[in-house]
């Protein structure tokens, strides 16, 4: 559908359109506005995490020769990571801005789902240097039970649109508790009268019965063979549509975006890079959308 060049104009056109709408004022108050605005520090990092660059490093070497003509005032390595990760709410701004203006987090059916998002070798957390006293987030010893895997780090949780993909909440979560008791956080915001579809991980009758009589939030999930059966929350089986998007959305997160290998060592660092990623993401299913094609095909929209 686009040029890489066509695309970077597309991605810049569209934050800057939503960071002046969003941010009418300077964001600073005090010491001299930087030399690359934040809609061009924006773009790179976001266009380079959209081509499948995995490393800060490898953004900034590709932007910086092939396309310092288009940003002559890119600073040094450091300065311009330093500035992307001081924009980690603009991007969660930026996001939740997409998301109202596409009308998706009103859909009737929406999806739940957690990720791993491990920061360290599993063997290495008791002697790791990251994350020491960090008074933003802590990570904890977490298990993966569809792939049988141990790790340390954090969980990402995700609820989309079952129509489109569109991811409408992202929390990062803690590693270690049971994904049904962080449901609270999944379903912040959830307008009522909407259905939630989840996996068996979901499964707690007492919080269901809760959110259905309070919220008018109707969780599904399917039952474990040893269950009785429980007519209003019984989901017979996640259907292969709502599969296949889980499946999707999950691995475009870990293959494309790279959620599971990014390399942070505070809780501020982890939160620039995670939304930085869910806005790109979302920035490509708006444009599917604007453009009417399937939301979740991400391989036509740059065809060289």
């Amino acid at each position: 559908m686009f040029t890489r060049d066509e695309f970077i104009i597309h991605v810049y056109c569209l934050v800057v359109q939503y960071f002046q709408q969003r941010f009418p004022t300077s964001l600073r108050h005090a010491g001299f506005a930087p030399a690359l605005s934040d809609e061009e520090a924006l773009t790179i990092e976001l266009v380079g995490d959209f081509l499948g660059m995995e490393t800060d490093k490898q953004i900034y070497r590709y932007f910086r020769k092939h396309y310092r003509a288009w940003f002559p005032h890119l600073p040094d390595r450091s300065t311009l990571v330093r500035q992307w990760q001081n924009l980690w709410r603009v991007k969660y701004e930026l996001w939740q801005a997409l998301v109202r203006d596409s009308g998706a987090c009103n859909d009737p059916v929406q999806v739940i789902d957690t990720l791993p998002v491990p920061v360290c070798h599993f063997r290495r957390a008791a002697s790791r240097r990251i994350f020491r006293d960090d008074v933003v987030c802590q990570p904890s010893y977490g298990y993966c039970a569809s792939k049988d895997w141990h790790y340390f780090g954090f969980k990402g949780g995700v609820r989309m649109s079952a129509s489109t993909g569109m991811i409408l909440a992202a929390p990062i979560l803690p590693a270690s508790p049971h994904d049904s008791d962080l449901l609270d956080y999944l379903l912040r915001g959830v307008p009522s009268s909407t259905r939630i579809l989840g996996d068996k991980g979901f499964i707690d009758l007492e919080e269901q019965q809760r959110l259905n009589d309070s919220w008018g939030i109707l969780l599904q999930t399917p039952l474990r063979r040893n269950m009785t059966d429980r007519p209003t929350f019984r989901l017979h089986k996640l259907g292969n549509r709502v599969r296949r998007l889980i499946e999707t959305v999950n691995g475009q997160l870990t293959q494309r975006f790279h959620v599971q290998t990014m390399r942070v060592r505070k809780g501020w660092t982890l939160a620039a890079k995670w939304y930085r990623k869910i806005l790109m993401h979302t920035i490509c299913v708006f444009t599917n959308l604007k453009y009417g094609q399937p939301p979740t095909q991400f391989e036509a929209l740059v065809t060289d």
